[in-house]
């Protein structure tokens, strides 16, 4: 009865511990607003910082933090490619779709790095007491920095 009693308790923490480290990688790009063409800001930076991650460059443009017609583009592209609905709104689903295919290294760490760009890859992390989420678009093979800036 005891063996049964601490393989239940070591289940039930292992379970626990498997949770909380879910719950911790979690953040990535949950929780991000629905963007579309028209809005501005550092969330749209980031979503742009994204997309150059996802080979969509040419259609993107620069990182600026204005969704116009190049980043709708872009998006739609993404969208279509993962087999998302192709509506150049950057919503919920379009944030879960980034977040698979994010690596995380830490919980204030993670970073896109795919096949369908062969030249840029993004990373983000969060400072300042989780209270600074910032990103960088860097060459995949020097890793020389072509865009940072704070998403929020």
């Amino acid at each position: 009865m005891k063996k049964k009693i601490g393989l239940t308790l070591s289940t039930v923490m292992l379970g626990s511990l498997l949770m909380l480290a879910g719950m911790a990688y979690a953040n990535g790009f949950s929780g991000w607003p629905t963007l579309s063409k028209g809005s501005s800001g550092g969330y749209v930076s980031g979503l742009q910082a994204s997309l150059y991650a996802m080979g969509q460059q040419p259609s993107v443009g620069a990182v600026d933090g204005i969704f116009g017609t190049g980043t709708e583009t872009g998006l739609i592209n993404f969208q279509t490619n993962t087999g998302l609905v192709a509506d150049g709104i950057a919503g919920s689903d379009t944030w879960s779709e980034f977040h698979d295919w994010a690596t995380f290294e830490t919980y204030t760490l993670w970073y896109l790095d795919t096949s369908y760009s062969s030249t840029y890859w993004t990373s983000f992390a969060l400072t300042n007491n989780e209270t600074k989420l910032t990103y960088r678009v860097s060459y995949k093979g020097s890793n020389t920095s072509v865009y940072s800036g704070t998403v929020y």
